[in-house]
């Protein structure tokens, strides 16, 4: 070897690299959905009964654009990553002030279009509110996330896009597959006791002959259900599902990018932004995919505004549980203490389990209560609820202020 030739010096570990590999996966993946997406606007699906089922424009349009978004997300990954591999990553100064007022100017905006957008027409409508629906989700979101970083000295866009795309394309879907497991597991066991029972078998072919009836006319299948399974049963099993295991799974699984950083020796002020970011990935997701699929050309302004305020709602939830568990991870490995972390485990379920079962009795309340204040507490505990998250949050970033001074590069957090 030559004296003058210099010996490069390694700017990557396997944390680079696994990022890379993931994110070029989430990437063509996300290419993919979208193709199907955009194939599934010149088709409709036949049932085994004759009846076909198109889909609907709004649905097709937010699922579409929920797949570039991920995509977009995905780039940035795979383009940041290779900086580093290549020792050309880039940090950049936060614009806190101005990334927030513009934020919440942006959020208005879509709020004021999609108003102005339900006096249209049906048709344009739909698609006007499919496209609103996307910057309705993202831009809180990322106005959370950047409020809950405001005190970080300088922005890292290959740390922040490489969990973004860790929680959407692995994290997330390895949630859903274990949560669809378990769900197919206790409806097997729910069906076993009614399987047998005429009425039962009437309901499920009704459903199969004509599927929207589940969307039109929930009332109606509430009622026949009530019939063959006592209220408390039922709500039991809701609050079961959805307030208690779903949680649980959600909770312990959704901050996996934490735990994975442990290599990088990060202190508790980096382990809350990890976690934060974790949480916005799995609201991000969430967020999306829920409100795409129920996009209709029949839904009010009014009804579409309740969507992304609500989602509001839960991606505060998911962030906060995120920064709560990722704040906790981070002092575990300072002082080895196991409490706390199993504590802030518990809060994070049960601040979550709240909110479900909130939720559920606002969606199930107005079919079997004909008063209104009967219908409407669980949306009151909602905003309290809503309230006490937002004061939760401020008093976490403040407490996580603490360990700030931990610079980005050349740490061992400089990815």
């Amino acid at each position: 070897m030559n004296l003058d030739q210099q010996v490069r010096e390694k700017y990557y570990d396997r944390i680079d690299i696994a990022q890379l590999a993931a994110s070029i996966l989430v990437f063509f993946l996300s290419f993919i959905w979208i193709g199907l997406t955009s194939l599934a606007a010149f088709g409709q699906v036949t049932t085994d009964y004759g009846t076909t089922v198109a889909f609907e424009p709004g649905t097709l349009i937010g699922l579409a654009l929920t797949g570039l978004v991920f995509l977009v997300i995905a780039f940035v990954s795979i383009v940041t990553t290779i900086q580093k591999i290549t020792g050309q990553a880039k940090i950049l100064k936060p614009a806190e002030e101005k990334a927030i007022i513009w934020s919440i100017a942006g959020f208005l905006l879509v709020l004021g279009l999609a108003a102005l957008a339900g006096l249209a027409s049906p048709q344009i409508k739909t698609i006007a509110f499919a496209i609103l629906a996307v910057p309705g989700i993202a831009i809180p979101v990322f106005w959370l996330l950047r409020f809950g970083s405001r005190d970080q000295k300088e922005l890292n866009p290959k740390r922040n896009s490489g969990i973004l795309t860790f929680s959407i394309g692995v994290s997330t879907p390895f949630i859903l597959l274990v949560e669809a497991l378990v769900i197919i597991i206790l409806m097997i066991v729910l069906m076993s006791g009614l399987i047998g029972k005429p009425e039962f078998m009437e309901l499920i072919n009704a459903i199969l002959n004509d599927p929207e009836l589940l969307q039109n006319d929930p009332a109606r299948l509430f009622s026949e259900l009530e019939t063959m399974i006592n209220l408390s049963s039922l709500m039991g099993w809701l609050l079961l599902i959805l307030a208690g295991i779903m949680p649980l799974i959600e909770e312990l699984f959704k901050t996996l990018g934490v735990w994975l950083l442990k290599v990088r020796n990060p202190d508790p002020a980096e382990s809350f932004r990890v976690g934060l970011l974790c949480g916005g990935g799995f609201a991000l997701f969430e967020g999306l995919l829920s409100v795409s699929s129920l996009q209709s050309s029949s839904i009010e302004f009014s009804e579409w505004a309740g969507l992304i305020l609500g989602r509001f709602g839960g991606s505060l939830l998911h962030i906060l549980t995120g920064g709560i568990i990722g704040l906790a991870i981070g002092k575990f490995w300072q002082d080895h203490k196991f409490g706390p972390l199993l504590l802030a485990y518990l809060a994070a379920w049960l601040l979550h389990g709240i909110w479900n079962a909130l939720a559920i009795f606002g969606g199930v309340n107005p079919l079997i209560n004909e008063t209104q204040m009967q219908a409407i507490w669980p949306y009151m505990g909602l905003v309290v609820l809503f309230v006490g998250m937002l004061l939760a949050f401020l008093r976490l970033i403040k407490k996580a202020r603490i360990t700030m001074d931990m610079p980005v590069y050349p740490t061992q957090m400089g990815g």
